[in-house]
């Protein structure tokens, strides 16, 4: 990985690995704990941002399950918080970004070009507060969409990624 992010890699023998992925929580974990609880059985969290405190939070509550987070635009006195990472999951990379960076309140384009460069098999954003799942070429781009504030005509919302025998699978559920 460059300057701009580390990279972790999460190996393991899993059946199934399920990770949970929530972004713009924004002060309140209360959706996002609802989320943790509901879904039984979570390997890995990811937050995307706005607020990465609160994923601090949640990973004290939910200590037995690891948690990944970036920053995003609302995060400030951001300390040693990555503004990107590259994961690495049951063999599949996993980019991350709060995505304010790339412009995706206009388009999608600096993230196509994002995935590629890193060769990631899935890239996920946060930001616009609008769930969304695009399969692209070779990849995978997941919004979870807001836990906490959505916009537009979406509820407060999650994303679950399934990676099994190779394959990846991900969903967007609602509170």
């Amino acid at each position: 990985m460059d300057a701009a992010g580390e990279q972790r890699v999460f190996a393991g023998v899993f059946k199934i690995m399920k990770i949970l992925v929530i972004s713009d929580t924004h002060g309140d974990i209360t959706n996002a704990e609802k989320a943790i609880r509901a879904n039984k059985g979570i390997d890995l969290i990811i937050h995307l941002g706005d607020y990465f405190r609160d994923a601090q939070k949640l990973s004290e509550i939910f200590p037995d399950i690891p948690m990944e987070y970036i920053y995003g635009n609302s995060d400030f006195m951001v300390g040693d918080a990555m503004a990107e990472k590259l994961l690495e999951v049951c063999g599949k990379r996993i980019f991350i970004t709060h995505g304010h960076r790339y412009s995706v309140k206009w388009d999608y384009e600096k993230l196509y070009a994002k995935a590629q460069e890193q060769h990631a098999d899935i890239l996920l954003f946060g930001h616009t507060h609008i769930p969304e799942i695009i399969q692209k070429d070779n990849y995978y781009i997941v919004n979870p969409g807001s836990i906490s504030e959505p916009r537009g005509i979406s509820e407060e919302s999650y994303a679950i990624i399934e990676i099994a025998d190779g394959r990846i699978n991900p969903a967007i559920y609602q509170i």
